[in-house]
């Protein structure tokens, strides 16, 4: 790979991990546990906040807990989001005017039983992992050649307008599996039909990162899923959220995911593809075991 190449793929990299890079808060941060469960980290700017919600947020030397008579899955979901709603009519964090109405999981580690439910837009005050499913769509051509189908987001979407992404991509919410969610996702957002995306998806591992921004922090887990398309199919938009969708050969795709009109998490889930299909390999990149470190960082 030539040197500008692998320049823009550290620089991508640095910024979907930029909570671990030096400069970051994280040494400032205090660790936030339900119970002896580590969970998250809250900012000083969250922290400022919480402290008004004793009786919900216990403040210690070095983290924050949930008070002790938050028992259950349902008085913890419940403390919280009345939390949430009283600083969201204050309007004191960015992140709340974002508001979604999509409640997602928090635990320790996503094989763990829920701890309680959240806002998808409060989950990076204190730093909570959001899991999603993210699709590489393809086709190979007669002759061999392959080509991947990329998406331009809605220059009306909430975040990242008009970026260039996957084929599709969502966040998984309280009630989906990975799969369940990537089948939506698959017709609401490409119009791949049910029984396409059913027969030909395949579950091909995840990606983790972790990055900071005005919202706060963003651990994320993501698990990808390819598909070969039909060379006869083009995919459409069924709920405005993609303003249109190209077919790129794999050196277009190489180009685009280190330059800035790619949404960042979309690229890197592109590179673990271009890895995994040996169109970059050990002998092309030298930083190749460094690449696949910090697309897997851990959570906490």
């Amino acid at each position: 790979m030539s040197d500008i190449w692998s320049l823009g793929i550290q620089r991508l990299l640095a910024r979907v991990n930029s909570f671990h890079q030096p400069g970051s808060s994280k040494s400032k941060c205090k660790s936030f546990l339900c119970h002896t469960e580590h969970i998250g980290w809250i900012r000083e700017d969250a922290a400022n906040q919480l402290r008004r919600y004793s009786n919900v947020f216990i403040e210690h030397s070095d983290r924050f807990t949930l008070a002790d008579h938050l028992n259950t899955y349902e008085s913890r979901s419940e403390a919280v989001a009345k939390v949430l709603n009283d600083m969201r009519a204050r309007d004191c964090l960015k992140t709340l005017r974002g508001w979604r109405d999509e409640l997602y999981l928090v635990k320790s580690t996503y094989n763990r039983s829920p701890l309680f439910e959240i806002e998808r837009s409060a989950a990076s005050i204190f730093g909570i992992r959001k899991y999603g499913s993210h699709l590489n769509g393809y086709v190979i051509d007669d002759d061999g050649t392959w080509r991947m189908w990329i998406g331009k987001r809605s220059a009306t979407k909430q975040t990242f307008p008009g970026m260039y992404d996957n084929l599709a991509a969502g966040g998984l919410s309280h009630n989906l599996t990975p799969t369940e969610c990537m089948i939506k996702e698959c017709e609401e957002e490409a119009q791949i039909p049910k029984a396409l995306a059913t027969e030909k998806l395949k579950a091909v591992g995840a990606i983790s990162y972790c990055y900071e921004d005005d919202d706060g922090i963003h651990p994320e887990g993501e698990f990808l899923y390819d598909i070969q398309l039909p060379t006869s199919f083009t995919p459409n938009n069924a709920d405005s959220e993609m303003e249109k969708f190209y077919l790129w050969t794999i050196p277009e795709v190489k180009q685009a995911i280190i330059e800035d009109n790619f949404k960042p998490n979309c690229a890197v889930a592109v590179l673990d593809f271009l890895i995994r299909h040996s169109f970059i390999t050990p002998e092309q990149e030298s930083n190749y075991f460094d690449i696949l470190s910090q697309i897997h960082m851990p959570g906490h």
